[in-house]
């Protein structure tokens, strides 16, 4: 699977503040997502934790170029960009319903042994279930 989507609406408990979706929240839903897209490409928690790996998110980067509002309709998308020997890195694109980019992001994630807390090659079933593509947020509006 390359491009995951998911949708979802704006709720009373997203809002900040300032009245528009709090930044921690993004957090969560690339979270979420990046779960329910190795949950869809056949690997869940229990899954890696049967082969005594899983992923750690190493770094995270966010790019908010727009505020989301309560109620409003975000069209979440994430794909892997680019795969290594023992990371990866996941990219996320937030679109609002007018389909405008309103937060770019990208999380690198290690793999690694759930036993020595260490790096591990990425084993080659996991590399068999995702797809890395290079593709920037925008190029995904204009397809």
């Amino acid at each position: 699977m390359e491009i995951f989507t998911q949708s979802l609406t704006v709720q009373k408990e997203d809002i900040d503040a300032n009245q528009h979706v709090n930044n921690i929240v993004y957090l969560q839903w690339m979270q979420a997502i990046a779960i329910e897209h190795s949950n869809q490409c056949g690997w869940d928690t229990k899954r890696y934790f049967e082969h005594q790996v899983t992923w750690v998110a190493k770094t995270h980067f966010i790019n908010y170029r727009a505020p989301a509002y309560l109620n409003d309709q975000i069209t979440m998308s994430t794909w892997v960009s680019k795969i290594k020997r023992c990371s990866c890195v996941r990219q996320y694109a937030f679109y609002n319903s007018q389909k405008q980019l309103i937060t770019e992001a990208e999380t690198l994630w290690v793999f690694i042994n759930t036993q020595s807390q260490r790096t591990t090659p990425i084993l080659k079933e996991v590399l068999d279930a995702f797809t890395s593509i290079d593709l920037t947020p925008k190029s995904l509006v204009e397809e």
